[in-house]
């Protein structure tokens, strides 16, 4: 398993050392929960075997989303925010082809007409449901002691830029940091699938700091 630590700005005055320690145990906390939880819950609904290929983290704000993430490059999210002692956004990233494949399988269906495509969202947007707000935030609740209250998914279809945009926005935050983790599969070797958290820095901050009570 290869794992990659992209380190942004200087956080919160810290020094270079310590900001990417702090990348280092939020990436580690990803990390955690995925293996703890959600592999074991893909894998039940996929009938499948998955594995952590990567876990990536860059440090963000609103006005740079659009140099870190293809404008141009068009994917399908299920997004749901968590409220609580901490406040982040929980995301399942799918190419627009991998979306397809998802929906197949868990629908058993070739998908092609409007009412299976409308299916297959619905399909696509209850799995995230089940994977980011039961499995992860339990995880996560599970392995930092903090609290957190999930809202009702959301999904789409656009560039991560702009969905990430319309998260962003919506937030008292300015800066934030995104972990995404990938994975793949032994049965479907061609899907790939993305869990990823949207986390402000200040509350990153803070999840570092419970590793550490």
């Amino acid at each position: 398993m290869v794992m990659s630590t992209t380190a942004g700005r200087e956080m919160d005055g810290t020094t270079n050392d310590q900001h990417d320690s702090r990348l280092d145990t939020i990436s580690n906390v990803i990390k955690f929960t995925i293996l703890n939880r959600c592999v074991h819950a893909i894998d039940t609904m996929l009938n499948d075997r998955s594995s952590i290929d990567s876990i990536s983290i860059k440090h963000i704000t609103l006005d740079d989303i659009y140099e870190r993430f293809d404008p141009e490059h068009v994917v399908f999210a299920v997004y749901i925010k968590g409220i609580g002692e901490i406040t982040l956004t929980l995301l399942l990233v799918i190419e627009v082809e991998d979306g397809k494949r998802l929906a197949s399988i868990l629908i058993g269906n070739a998908i092609g007409s409007a009412e299976t495509d409308e299916l297959a969202t619905s399909a696509i947007a209850e799995f995230g449901n089940i994977l980011l707000a039961g499995a992860f935030t339990n995880a996560l609740t599970s392995f930092t002691g903090f609290h957190i209250n999930c809202t009702a998914p959301g999904y789409a279809k656009d560039s991560l830029a702009s969905i990430l945009e319309y998260i962003v926005a919506d937030s008292d935050s300015t800066e934030f940091i995104y972990a995404d983790g990938k994975l793949s599969f032994i049965g479907n070797k061609d899907l790939t699938l993305h869990i990823s958290v949207l986390i402000p820095s200040e509350d990153a901050k803070r999840l570092v700091d419970a590793m550490f009570r």
